[in-house]
Formats: C-alpha cells, sequence, structure tokens
C-alpha cells in the first residue's frame, strides 16, 4: 500500500504542475521515482514516458477549448519530436545511468535560469505568423528536445516551451497550450519502443497513470488562467530542486 500511495502521489503531482506548466509531467517524475521511489532511473524513464502520453491528453483540452494550442507548429513539432524520442529511447540502454542524470541536471539548470530571465523586447509582436525560418528553427529545436527527452524521460517541454516563448515568440499560454496537446504524439512513441523493448513496470505505470488523470486536468484548466511572471517563477523553482535532488550524488561521484 505504501508504494502504491507513492505512485498516486507520483502521478498526481506531475500532472498537476505539467498541466499547469504545460510539460508532460516527466521533469517531475522522473526525479520522484528515482529520489523518492527508489527506482533506477533507467526503470523510471520508460514509466514517465507512458505516463506523458496520457497526461498530454488528460491536461490539453483546456488549452484547446480557449484557443491556446497553434495547430500549425503541431504538425511540424509532433513529427520532429516522435524523431527524436525514438533515437533517444532505443540509446538509452547503451548509456551509463550517471551520464544521464548529470546530463538532466544540467539541462533543468540552463532552463530555469533562461526561463525566469524572460525575452528581450524586440521590434516584431509576439505571436506574429511563421516564416521559412521559424519552421526551421522548431524543427531543429524539436529534434534536439526529443532525442533528450527520449534519453532522459521527459516528453521534451522543458526545453520546447521556453524555446517557443524565448525563440518563436509565442505568448507564454499558447507555447504551453502547443506543447502539451502534442505530447502525446511523440511519448507513444517512445512507449512503443519501451514495450517492445520489455522495460516498462506495470506496477508503477498503472497507478502513475491513475494519478496522472486528475492531476493534468486540474493542472491544465489553472494554467489557462495563470500569470506569465507566476508560471515563469514557479518553474525556476521546481527545475532548480529538482536539479540538485538529482545530481547532487552522480556529480559528487564524479569529482569524488
Amino acid at each position: 500500500m505504501p508504494d502504491l500511495l507513492t505512485y498516486l502521489g507520483c502521478g498526481l503531482a506531475a500532472g498537476l504542475l505539467g498541466g499547469y506548466l504545460g510539460l508532460g509531467g516527466g521533469v517531475l517524475m522522473v526525479p520522484y521515482l528515482v529520489v523518492i521511489a527508489g527506482q533506477n532511473i533507467k526503470m523510471a524513464v520508460p514509466v514517465s514516458i507512458a505516463a506523458i502520453a496520457v497526461n498530454s491528453l488528460s491536461s490539453s483540452t483546456e488549452y484547446l477549448k480557449k484557443g491556446m494550442v497553434d495547430l500549425e507548429l503541431v504538425v511540424v513539432l509532433a513529427i520532429s519530436l516522435t524523431i527524436g524520442n525514438i533515437v533517444g529511447s532505443s540509446a538509452l540502454q547503451y548509456v551509463p545511468m550517471d551520464f544521464v542524470q548529470i546530463l538532466f541536471t544540467v539541462v533543468l539548470v540552463y532552463t530555469a535560469v533562461v526561463f525566469l530571465k524572460g525575452r528581450k523586447k524586440k521590434d516584431h509582436p509576439e505571436g506574429e505568423s511563421h516564416t521559412n525560418t521559424h519552421l526551421v528553427l522548431a524543427v531543429i529545436l524539436a529534434l534536439a528536445a526529443g532525442l533528450l527527452g527520449g534519453l532522459v524521460g521527459v516528453g521534451g517541454g522543458v526545453l520546447l516551451v521556453p524555446a517557443l516563448f524565448l525563440v518563436l515568440r509565442l505568448p507564454l499560454t499558447t507555447a504551453r497550450g502547443t506543447m502539451t496537446f502534442m505530447f502525446g504524439f511523440s511519448a507513444a512513441a517512445s512507449t512503443v519502443v519501451f514495450l517492445l523493448l520489455e522495460r516498462i513496470d506495470f506496477h508503477v505505470v498503472g497507478p502513475v497513470i491513475f494519478g496522472i488523470l486528475f492531476g493534468a486536468k486540474l493542472g491544465g484548466l489553472l494554467g489557462t488562467s495563470s500569470k506569465p511572471l507566476t508560471v515563469r517563477i514557479i518553474f525556476f523553482v521546481v527545475l532548480m530542486y529538482l536539479a540538485v535532488r538529482l545530481g547532487w550524488e552522480p556529480i559528487g561521484r564524479l569529482i569524488g
């Protein structure tokens, strides 16, 4: 029973935070399963990816209802992110665990700092129509995020939400809504890979998904009405905390 409640709590917390910030939830699930539940990170990653697919479907409905999804970008991002996720998922079994945790920690710290700083003012308004340059850049960013996401068990939103906001200059609500909606495509592709490799622990993924269904719905509802600065501050605090908890031991072993 304690393990069941731990996994339910993981899904609930990840769904709430993921739906609110426009993330798949893996940025919280992986550290939670490793630090609190005591799972090996290579077992936590497949569970996280499978739950992300469910989280996407549960939390994106609120963003769709309010027109906060850029459907043009969804197609481009989904294809690119899916390709990156498949490559990253397939490579996971060959990469040392400490390297995965340190890589994840670096990404968390960088994303937290850049996102909190925000973007510089420019002459053109945010949310302008997409040029060819924007679309090419979106493909490159999505491929990189998908590769990393498949490797460390996150949906890619931890990189792409800030990228869409800072680089493509989408409104923050639209960036979150777009990523939440299209997570299901890429996460489903990685889930298939992990199923074929028999890497998913169904005793863990069941209660995690059950919890995430409730958390994601509430998080998506709150996320459509939140202020951008509030989101950025919460984003920063959460990512920095997780970076310290996840990276402390492997970095200590590396320098020790």
